[in-house]
């Protein structure tokens, strides 16, 4: 993968040799989080038939600069596809390009083609039947999981200006302008084309997207399986193998012979500059690749930096773009930060076939090899901040790795891996995979949001019964293999010594939990009721969320963790903090109901 940076949004260039490249336009807000995977493979697998391949963010989102406050943003996003095709074309040396579309990227890609005669096939891959039912499904979406924040109208929290969906925002005039997007009807305006459509459902006849005009029986139509299992949750979720096969089929028939020519260097460093910060998209050389962010203050002059790791599956630019904007606002304090993908999530190369999914202890190798880079790039000493499966590998790496500073957890959920551990993750994908089945057989409303009988009502209830009976008994035998466990047999707590030893080493421990979360009961589990042993640890700072989910999916609560950062180091560059070991920092609206991992 090759970074770029192009009017200013950041991209990841999968280079080939071909004559004819890929573009492909992602989706928004959380299917992007849950996508970003899967787009990656397709992006390798059209790599792998030779044909140089393009993935971005459109302006305002992922790690692009800008935000959703920014007036025309369909327009924007639109006009950022074109530029893409532009900067692949110069980059490579392409003739043309295959314009691929998922989602948002299904509305937006047929009008990004309009009027160029540089597009030479299109791929429309799960569209919303329009923008109208799109903008439905936003809504739905919006009411299910945020119900809560619509219900607190007079916080200061409540997105007045348009609707926010987990986190994500979207504008007034962004839904009033997604609404009149009609994909059938930009595509039967453009000139014959080769066309692959994977519909999210039944799959649709030509006669339904012929439109009278224009003729699309030499179009590829199917289904595209399982659509709702990988949008469900970033960690839960599932790749569907078929979908990869079928547009690998249908692109390898469409790769032109011949080696393009004219290509430019692809060396150097290429920057974003924002209003306060500079970032620079990076592969740390090391197999495998990671890919990640840099991010500067933009006069330059950083204190040690942070190292932000995944939560679970979500990709390096965070939970509702939590990173992006936490990474922005250390810069605007003197603060440096890299994001990064571990392997085998994101945009970064598979991890090893044996590896545990998200909680393997070799993982640390990764998580010192990004120290490694950071080093060459100037900074002796890190702080690592991981959520949940990310607070694991920053605790370990922290352990075995003395180049780090200082380690924030934030709702960490395992601390000694075991079996029980592995069958609660287990179960609980188990759990959200069902939950997205159940939801693919409701019918979304017009106004109301998903439609729910009175007996599907029963059968959720008495699942989600049974998950709380399943958790309890997970809890039980975690305990119970924690306590035989020999170091605890013999007296000794192995977690309490290895935090005591990190701390004896001057490693400051911040340690942030949200009210109600289930790493309270892991911080009990190996620390004593209310983690007593742990805040008497010299180094350790405790800081308390109330009204907040597991992924921090509130912006308020995010801000928080941000603030406490700076000044959990000193203050940045607005000086030192006098606070004590344990605070507990108000949230004034009530939190979302997310669909974050509740292990990651």
């Amino acid at each position: 993968m090759k970074p770029v940076v192009f009017a200013d949004t950041i991209g990841w260039l999968n280079v080939a040799k071909g004559r004819r490249g890929v573009v492909i336009a992602g989706a928004h807000g959380h299917e992007d989080l849950c996508s970003r995977r899967f787009l990656k493979l397709l992006s390798d697998r059209a790599a792998a038939a030779g044909l140089p391949v393009l993935l971005f963010d459109y302006p305002g989102c992922g790690d692009a600069a800008g935000d959703d406050s920014a007036p025309g943003r369909v327009m924007a996003w639109t006009a950022s596809i074109g530029a893409a095709i532009d900067r692949l074309k110069r980059d490579c040396g392409v003739e043309d390009v295959i314009l691929a579309g998922f989602r948002l990227g299904a509305l937006l890609a047929p009008l990004a083609a309009a009027g160029r005669d540089d597009v030479a096939g299109l791929a429309l891959l799960a569209p919303p039947s329009s923008g109208k039912t799109y903008v439905r499904e936003i809504t739905a979406m919006s009411r299910v999981i945020d119900g809560s924040l619509a219900k607190s109208a007079a916080s200061d929290a409540t997105f007045a200006e348009g609707r926010e969906v987990v986190g994500f925002r979207l504008s007034h005039e962004t839904l009033a302008d997604l609404s009149r997007l009609d994909w059938r009807r930009a595509v039967a305006a453009l000139p014959p084309l080769p066309m692959l459509l994977l519909a999210n459902g039944k799959p649709l006849a030509g006669s339904e997207i012929r439109d009278g005009r224009t003729s699309f029986e030499g179009a590829t139509i199917a289904e595209f399986k399982d659509y709702h299992l990988l949008v469900c949750d970033p960690t839960a979720n599932r790749i569907p193998a078929d979908v990869v096969d079928c547009w690998a089929d249908w692109l390898s028939d469409r790769a032109v012979a011949g080696v393009a020519r004219g290509v430019e260097s692809l060396t150097g460093r290429e920057l974003l500059e924002g209003s306060h910060y500079t970032e620079e998209p990076v592969v740390i050389r090391q197999a495998p690749l990671i890919c990640g962010v840099l991010t500067r203050p933009r006069d330059g002059h950083a204190a040690d930096p942070v190292i932000f790791l995944n939560s679970g599956g979500v990709p390096h630019v965070g939970w509702a773009r939590g990173t992006v904007e936490a990474a922005r606002e250390l810069a605007a304090a003197g603060v440096a930060s890299l994001r990064i993908d571990l392997p085998g999530l994101g945009l970064s190369d598979d991890a090893g076939s044996n590896r545990l999914f998200l909680y393997d202890s070799r993982t640390r190798f990764d998580v010192s090899a990004a120290i490694d880079w950071m080093q060459r790039a100037g900074f002796a000493k890190v702080e690592l901040v991981g959520t949940c499966s990310g607070a694991f590998q920053a605790f370990h790496t922290a352990r075995a790795d003395r180049r780090v500073r200082a380690l924030t957890m934030i709702n960490p959920l395992c601390f000694a891996w075991n079996s029980s551990y592995a069958l609660e993750l287990t179960a609980w994908k188990a759990y959200e995979t069902s939950k997205a089945n159940r939801g693919s057989q409701q019918q979304i409303g017009p106004a109301d949001g998903p439609a729910m009988t009175t007996r599907s009502a029963w059968k959720l209830s008495v699942s989600d019964s049974a998950r709380r009976l399943v958790r309890r008994g997970l809890e039980a035998v975690k305990s119970t293999l924690s306590a035989m466990h020999p170091s605890a047999l013999l007296g000794r707590n192995r977690v309490e010594r290895w935090m005591r030893e990190l701390c004896s080493r001057g490693v400051r421990v911040l340690m942030v939990t949200s009210d109600g979360d289930l790493s309270l009961q892991e911080i009990a589990r190996h620390f004593g009721q209310d983690g007593k042993r742990l805040t008497s640890i010299p180094g350790v700072t405790r800081l308390t969320l109330p009204n907040a989910d597991h992924s921090l999916t509130s912006r308020h609560a995010r801000r928080a963790v941000v603030a406490r950062l700076i000044d959990h180091r000193g203050g940045g560059r607005r000086g030192g903090s006098n606070r004590p070991d344990t605070v507990r920092v108000t949230v004034q609206h009530a939190e979302v109901k997310s669909k974050s991992m509740a292990l990651s």
